[in-house]
């Protein structure tokens, strides 16, 4: 997120950490956009079911398979996303605002973001 002085060179990026970064995260139109093209790419394959589809953005994103507590807690955020959204009739397995909404949750959960 700190981008060095275009001006001059730079053998060795500053390291920091501060709010904005989180912020960005958030809201950027740059990371929303990313998580609307991540969700489309992941219900692209109809033939694929919703626990296949959360293993793959999991492997995606943190490049190890979700938990059974992962995936159930990832279902019913679906569900309560689908309520949100205000569209009780969808099924919160191909309403496309949930996977996108998913989608930007994974980009800013800390496991996303750090590296162990």
């Amino acid at each position: 997120f700190d981008t060095p002085v275009p001006f001059s060179t730079v053998g060795r990026r500053n390291v920091s950490n501060v709010p904005a970064q989180a912020l960005i995260l958030m809201n950027d139109p740059f990371v929303v956009e990313q998580a609307k093209l991540w969700a489309k790419k992941v219900l692209a394959d109809p033939g694929k079911t919703v626990e296949q589809r959360i293993e793959r953005m999991y492997l995606e994103a943190f490049a190890r398979r979700p938990t059974v507590d992962e995936t159930t807690a990832v279902v019913a955020f679906l569900a309560s996303q689908v309520r949100e959204h205000g569209n009780a009739t969808a099924s919160p397995f191909g309403e496309e605002r949930s996977w996108v909404d998913l989608a930007h949750v994974l980009y800013n959960a800390k496991e996303f973001v750090f590296v162990d």
